[in-house]
């Protein structure tokens, strides 16, 4: 980020794509990041649990019914889960307390949530 913007002053935004995704994340990149970076809002693509479980690459849902690795994905597609609302939801609501989240419901198509993103970022560029 700094070689980036050191090439060009008009680059001083970025995306950081997942992170932090626990509190550890949370305050190593608030030591090492204070008074770097602001972090203007969190892009939260949110969906209920049941979208989580039937969509995705990685949905063990997906796997033919007759997998003997079915029971296994299941159960891993679970423990992602509870890891989410364990480690990654509560730093979630801590950026709310302080309304910097935007959050985009990611159950819809693909081109409603491409045109909302892009509102999103348009309003906040």
């Amino acid at each position: 980020m700094e070689e980036t913007m050191t090439k060009d002053e008009n680059k001083s935004c970025f995306l950081i794509d997942g992170f932090p995704r626990n509190e550890d994340n949370l305050q190593g990149w608030n030591r090492v990041m204070d008074g770097k970076a602001d972090v203007k809002f969190v892009l939260f693509f949110d969906c209920s649990n049941e979208v989580r479980h039937r969509t995705g690459e990685r949905n063990p849902l997906q796997v033919c019914c007759f997998s003997a690795q079915l029971p296994m994905r299941i159960l891993c597609c679970v423990r992602r889960i509870q890891t989410y609302l364990q480690s990654t939801r509560p730093i979630i609501e801590l950026y709310e307390k302080h309304g910097k989240v935007r959050t985009v419901d990611a159950s819809r198509s693909v081109d409603e949530v491409f045109v909302e993103v892009k509102a999103i970022l348009d309003k906040e560029a």
